[in-house]
């Protein structure tokens, strides 16, 4: 007899007009979308769907009236949802996301062009960013990195004053340095002042950016992107062994 183990949600809605099941419709109506759809064990239909950029494996039940997130074992144990995922979630894009923002105009440029380039995803309130951005101060002095830094705001509620405060400067980069070296590590919190209110602009750029992370598979910060021999890769967190993050860059 198989498990499931339902995670999040059981919805009960009205037969819908559309060619989606009703409780799926609920999901899309929410902002969702809707990737693809598999099938699933005992009548069960599964789904890819995106949820604020992020990917998620969810069922339908053979009426369509409920949707259920969560993980489905087999009688002997297996993660099918996570087989699934496997199967049918889409790979990060590396090239894409590196596409998008060698357009972007709202990046803090830090370091010697033709230098190895990096792109960083990163919160004003992340410690993990601070330690990252501190890790490469010799290397960025040196010309051995030139990094570009995407800011989002998704950690604390002043992010987004901070990340404004950064992206308004007149020099931006002198204005993530000032973040970045008055980082109050006690409390999480980035060292320059927020900037309120925030503009429209700012806050579509910092939605975009945080789209894009979620796109690349990521769900915290900081997010690398990082140019070796066989091209564009995505790196989760900041590396443990500076040294030789540097040597295996390549321009």
């Amino acid at each position: 007899m198989r498990l499931f183990i339902a995670l999040v949600l059981l919805l009960a809605l009205p037969a819908l007009a559309d060619d989606l099941p009703a409780a799926l419709q609920k999901v899309v109506r929410d902002g969702g979308t809707v990737v693809k759809s598999f099938p699933a064990p005992d009548g069960l239909t599964g789904w890819v769907v995106r949820i604020q950029g992020r990917p998620y494996i969810v069922y339908t039940t053979p009426s369509g009236s409920y949707v259920m997130s969560g993980v489905l074992l087999d009688s002997e144990g297996r993660n099918l949802t996570q087989q699934y995922g496997d199967m049918y979630v889409p790979k990060p894009d590396a090239d894409k996301a590196v596409a998008a923002l060698n357009s972007d105009t709202w990046l803090v440029d830090d370091g010697k062009n033709g230098a190895p380039l990096i792109y960083v995803y990163a919160d004003p309130n992340c410690a993990y960013c601070n330690k990252f951005w501190a890790d490469l101060r010799p290397y960025v002095a040196a010309g051995k990195v030139h990094v570009r830094w995407a800011l989002l705001a998704f950690l604390k509620g002043t992010s987004k004053g901070r990340a404004a405060a950064i992206l308004s400067a007149p020099n931006r980069t002198a204005a993530l340095a000032e973040d970045e070296t008055r980082f109050d590590h006690e409390h999480e919190e980035g060292g320059i002042p927020e900037l309120r209110p925030v503009s429209p602009d700012i806050q579509t750029v910092l939605a975009m950016h945080d789209q894009q992370m979620n796109e690349a598979g990521a769900q915290g910060t900081p997010t690398i992107l990082v140019h070796r021999k066989d091209g564009w890769t995505i790196m989760y967190g900041a590396p443990p062994d500076m040294e030789k993050f540097i040597a295996d860059l390549s321009r």
